[in-house]
């Protein structure tokens, strides 16, 4: 019920956001807007305005403001078609517009009430690279391979692309001092554990699907009861056992739905840090980091499109309506901040994508807008109208292949 509850709350809120950028903008050009609409499919609910029709659909997988003359040939004082190019691409480009400013907003909420993780180190592990080189709590620091760093984001980001080392330049008692850390390595499956009242436990909370354990038949909710046959009572126990894996298969013997099962999973190599760093939350932590926070993942969405297109990430990282619905589940068993996080990046992630160039999304009609603007006259309606209606046949396509993809991983 919860995961239920949250995905109609995060759904409804992204694309309603959407919508009302697009009506708002239309309004504001003098627009006849006739229908503003969230959801598809079967009407459930409608109210009639004094000029637009309010309704909501069946499904809450997405949205539309029906303007005057938008897809036809109306060009009365009061469509689409009379308005300058401008005003066109105003009402166009504010769709996803709405959604960046929601993931801010979000975010704000998010590093006012939780903190950011900013850029002084709260403690070391005395038994890892960063300790031995001479880091210590309390440090600040300032570059990473001589690239500024602010967040713990970019900390992240800088360190594991390095080679076999990183440099580390840290403030202390007014002092600058640079460090030189060979990497630590840890085996690990892609796994975060389950946390009730502040306690770790050994039940799995978020698995990420592209890692080994969801691969292997691991799954959210899983309790995990021995490893390689070694019990382990807690996760730092079970941590250190799927390290100690030296990269050799594990096997997992499992509780789900009061049925024990074992699995067999290959863990992976990855670099790990070895120090953790200090929550901030001053006035501009919370307006910095929140600006900092939607940059960083619209440069990620921006990453994804490159490796999907260079072929370094296959279909399979693509997730639909009920992936997504499965991660808000996870998100949800979480905590309110990962749920907070995830609605961010999903309201980011729907106003890039629309963002794309795509027949029948905004980028397509920002890009026709953009060509008019250049020859000086219009792509004829019905031809522009055609290409929207293939492109649209295309995208129901690739959304029922996404979603049997969905429905395939979650059986799996």
């Amino acid at each position: 019920m919860t995961t239920f509850i949250s995905s109609i709350i995060i759904f409804s809120l992204v694309i309603i956001i959407h919508e009302l950028g697009h009506f708002w903008a239309a309004k504001s050009v003098g627009i006849k807007v006739h229908e503003f609409s969230i959801g598809m499919g079967p009407e459930i609910k409608s109210i009639q305005g004094e000029e637009t029709k309010y309704s909501i659909k069946l499904f809450p997988i997405g949205g539309y403001v029906k303007m005057e003359g938008e897809d036809d040939d109306s060009f009365s004082e009061d469509s689409f078609n009379s308005k300058s190019v401008l005003s066109r691409l105003k009402v166009i480009f504010m769709g996803p517009l709405m959604n960046f400013i929601l993931a801010l907003i979000i975010f704000v909420i998010v590093i006012g009430v939780y903190g950011i993780s900013g850029n002084t180190i709260a403690e070391v592990e005395s038994s890892l690279n960063e300790y031995k080189t001479g880091l210590r709590p309390g440090d600040k620091i300032v570059k990473i391979n001589d690239e500024k760093v602010k967040y713990w984001e970019e900390i992240q980001e800088e360190i594991s692309s390095s080679s076999e080392n990183y440099q580390i330049t840290v403030e202390r008692n007014k002092e600058l001092h640079k460090y030189e850390v060979d990497h630590n390595y840890r085996y690990m499956i892609g796994i975060s554990p389950e946390i009730i009242e502040d306690e770790y436990t050994n039940t799995v909370g978020f698995i990420d699907e592209t890692m080994p354990a969801y691969k292997g038949g691991l799954r959210s909710g899983d309790k995990i009861i021995s490893i390689n046959k070694v019990k382990t009572n807690n996760w730092n126990e079970t941590r250190e056992l799927i390290n100690n894996s030296s990269g050799n298969k594990i096997e997992l013997e499992i509780e789900r739905d009061k049925e024990i099962l074992k699995l067999e999973i290959l863990p992976i190599k990855q670099v790990t840090i070895g120090f953790y760093t200090e929550t901030q939350k001053s006035i501009s932590d919370i307006l910095l980091g929140s600006v900092y926070k939607t940059t960083y993942y619209i440069n990620l969405m921006f990453n994804f499109i490159i490796m999907l297109v260079s072929g370094k990430v296959g279909s399979e990282a693509i997730a639909g309506p009920v992936g997504i619905v499965n991660m808000i589940g996870q998100a949800a068993s979480l905590g309110f901040y990962p749920l907070l996080n995830l609605a961010a990046f999903i309201s980011i992630n729907l106003g890039f994508v629309n963002l794309l160039p795509i027949p029948a999304l905004d980028g397509s009609r920002i890009l026709f807008l953009l060509i008019e603007k250049i020859r000086g006259k219009r792509i004829p309606p019905d031809k522009e109208g055609y290409i929207h209606f293939v492109g649209f046949v295309l995208l129901m396509a690739l959304m029922f292949f996404v979603l049997y993809n969905d429905i395939i991983r979650i059986l799996r």
